[in-house]
């Protein structure tokens, strides 16, 4: 049996920040994180405090006086990792400390990291969180020039950029042609810097690239090495953030997933400002900030559809997009002066310090998973009701940052991710938002971002007393709709995907009389983490080793071993549940990434990989393979895409599927047409359907309801047992 942070630290008598700390160290035996908690066994006893005070930076080893002590906080934030990925790596050989005591020679971290970011190593490439990868991306969908794209593609072949005052040169020297196309001034060489520089301009623009280059010098030395880039030409398009897009593919891709940026598509900007439009047809006289408006484009596109450049606001914490955003300003709106570009577009963390006056309307595509600094973290702590839990999530404080800035009635319309409206781990953003706020509009845009993995939405609301969805306009990429009733958000999720139609189906499944669930009634795993698959799973059976099950060879009611095998020796592997998990007697096991949920059966303590993960019911009078039906039903499939909708199938989502309790002689008969389906040769697609009509019963489904389900999951692959 398993306890909670808060039950460890009653127990143990210490905070619930102490209990996580250890957990993430790996000084808890047993601890496991599933879904991201942390699981702790109930017999789990109080590690002996090995606390140390921490060494600053700059105190000098003992063993090496040329170099610094790093701990074990310094390295993950050099590397990027939490402490329980060093702890594993630790554990694993991955990194050892050098020093002792998990403490690290500063020369052994710089030599691992010139290790990982050479091309012939996978240590960090390989990990799917890849928030250490370095190196230049070509961010194709950020503007839609096709010459504009052939510069940027051309720039990162050249290769030229080897440190800040590279970029901030070529970005000046592109930043000045622009400057000249706008104003059609003719110039015969691209290579146009150094000569606007020492005409000893005295203009507003001469001063907003001088603020771009800084203290950094031009000199033949530096000309002639970058020459290559210099005689590029870029193309001025009105409305077009040319120079962002040279800024971020040349800047390396470790510093921005640092700061949480996500540089937003062309299309998503221009469907969040359509959007706008349509909700507000006077929005021409309406202020607006960006307050991470990174080098512009929301801005850049709101000046294209109309609104006047002196309404538009923004702050951004990167000096370099700061600069970037003002010249953009200065080329579309050659009227107004440095001082008021420079007092509209300001530099800053938005966090603590922004502008005094509010908004009419707040828009942007705020940080996503940002760094905080521990100083950071605990004042963001003492000022913000979102920063809480382990984490703190830097677009759940913007949201909240962003209704501060707002006038009565003002709108806010970010550009989020998808696990705002359903991940526990935004719970308290989300009842912000439903205790606060009527939602004007929302459109769910899937996988909008080049190679990253995480569906996003844009998200219209404002603050007000009516606290409503009624009058929301939804987007779901297939239908259009309006939601005209009002709704009740169980356990704090937002549906706002479904239809007035679709919604009620939902509340009837919600709201079945004498339901039970999981949640506190089950035990949850994940399968083995080995940490690297290549090395630990086999395609040849041995003696010594067992059939290991992926997500793919699950189907409902069954299973296809893909002939995978593992030596199981837990200590080996990255992670791992306790054993007894996986050897329990009976067990259910599901797929982790599906369309809908597929479940089966295994009472042959099979292991399984982490694609694969196991609950494990424990309700008295509650048979398990009654559960196991009502997971793979129809009812499931439906409550738990509409509720949640994500292929990650999560312990949060299994945990709020109502279970209707009903007596053992009912159970029986569900349970027979189980065992037939799992044990039959037979053609079975007639036993499935029959099954879940029995299912359907339970939940007093009305034929209107029943339609609606099997219309929403028409197409959907359901993974069925074959015959």
């Amino acid at each position: 049996m398993y306890i909670s942070v808060k039950d460890a630290a009653a127990k143990f008598n210490i905070s619930m920040r102490r209990v996580q700390i250890l957990c993430e160290q790996g000084c808890i035996s047993g601890a496991n994180m599933v879904n991201g908690v942390w699981l702790i066994p109930e017999t789990a006893t109080k590690p002996v405090d090995r606390r140390k005070k921490r060494i600053d930076n700059d105190q000098l080893s003992l063993f090496d006086v040329s170099q610094k002590v790093l701990t074990i906080d310094d390295v993950c934030k050099t590397l990027s990792i939490s402490k329980a990925t060093a702890k594993n790596w630790i554990r694993l050989g991955k990194i050892t400390p050098d020093i002792g005591d998990q403490q690290f020679s500063s020369g052994y971290i710089e030599r691992f990291v010139t290790e990982i970011k050479s091309s012939d190593n996978k240590k960090l490439k390989s990990r799917r969180n890849k928030k250490n990868a370095t190196g230049k991306v070509l961010y194709k969908d950020y503007v839609h020039t096709a010459s504009n794209k052939q510069l940027v593609s051309d720039l990162l072949e050249l290769n030229v950029v080897e440190d800040e005052r590279d970029l901030l040169v070529i970005l000046a020297n592109f930043a000045v042609q622009l400057y000249y196309q706008s104003h059609s001034i003719q110039f015969s060489d691209n290579n146009v810097l150094s000569d606007f520089l020492s005409q000893g301009h005295t203009s507003d623009f001469h001063f907003l690239i001088k603020d771009l280059i800084g203290n950094y010098t031009l000199d033949s030395v530096l000309i002639n090495k970058l020459l290559p880039a210099l005689l590029k030409e870029i193309l001025f398009v009105k409305g077009e953030d040319s120079l962002g897009f040279v800024y971020i593919s040349l800047r390396d891709i470790g510093q921005r997933k640092s700061a949480g940026a996500y540089y937003t598509p062309e299309k998503v900007v221009n469907e969040l400002i359509d959007k706008l439009y349509e909700n507000d047809v006077n929005l021409r006289t309406k202020t607006i900030c960006d307050p991470c408006c990174g080098t512009g484009n929301f801005l850049l596109s709101l000046g294209v559809k109309g609104i006047d450049y002196a309404k538009l606001y923004g702050q951004d914490i990167d000096p370099i997009s700061v600069f970037l955003s003002r010249i953009n300003v200065a080329l579309m709106a050659p009227e107004m002066s440095v001082t008021d570009i420079r007092s509209r577009i300001i530099m800053g963390n938005t966090y603590f310090d922004t502008f005094m006056q509010k908004f009419d309307v707040i828009v942007g595509n705020p940080p996503w998973g940002g760094d905080f600094s521990e100083e950071d973290a605990l004042r963001c702590r003492k000022i913000f009701k979102t920063a809480v839990g382990k984490n703190i999530e830097s677009y759940d404080l913007f949201v909240e940052k962003a209704l501060s800035m707002l006038n009565p009635n003002g709108i806010l319309a970010f550009v989020l991710p998808e696990a705002i409206l359903n991940v526990a781990a935004h719970d308290t953003v989300r009842r912000l938002l439903i205790n606060s706020c009527s939602f004007r509009f929302i459109s769910y845009l899937g996988n909008v971002f080049s190679g990253v993995q995480c569906p996003s939405i844009i998200l219209g609301i404002t603050p007000n007393n009516e606290k409503t969805v009624v009058g929301c306009k939804v987007s779901t990429g297939k239908d259009d709709f309006v939601i005209s009733k009002p709704r009740t958000f169980f356990n704090g999720t937002l549906s706002l995907n479904v239809s007035d139609e679709e919604n009620q189906c939902l509340d009837a499944i919600s709201t079945i009389k004498n339901a039970i669930y999981l949640k506190g009634n089950a035990k949850f795993a994940l399968g083995i983490v080995t940490g690297n698959n290549k090395e630990y799973i086999s395609t040849e059976k041995a003696d010594d080793n067992e059939i290991i099950l992926k997500g793919s060879d699950i189907q409902r009611y069954g299973m296809t071993p893909s002939g995978n095998y593992i030596r199981f020796v837990p200590e080996s592997f990255q992670q791992v549940a306790p054993v007894e998990i996986y050897r329990a007697k009976e067990k259910l096991l599901y797929r982790f990434i599906s369309e809908v949920p597929v479940f089966t059966y295994d009472n042959n303590q099979t292991l399984s990989l982490n694609s694969c993960n196991i609950v494990i019911p424990e309700i008295d009078e509650i048979d398990m393979k009654y559960i196991l039906a009502i997971l793979n039903s129809s009812v499931a499939a439906y409550f738990i895409s509409k509720r949640f909708n994500s292929v990650k199938l999560l312990r949060s989502h299994i945990e709020q599927m109502p279970i209707p309790v009903v007596p053992k002689d009912i159970q029986t008969a569900i349970i027979k047409k189980v065992d037939r389906i799992m044990n039959s040769s037979e053609n079975i697609s007639g036993l499935y359907e029959d099954l879940d009509s029995d299912i359907m019963e339970l939940y007093g489904l009305t034929v209107e309801q029943i339609k609606t389900i099997q219309t929403a999951l028409s197409g959907k692959a359901l993974f069925l047992k074959e015959r």
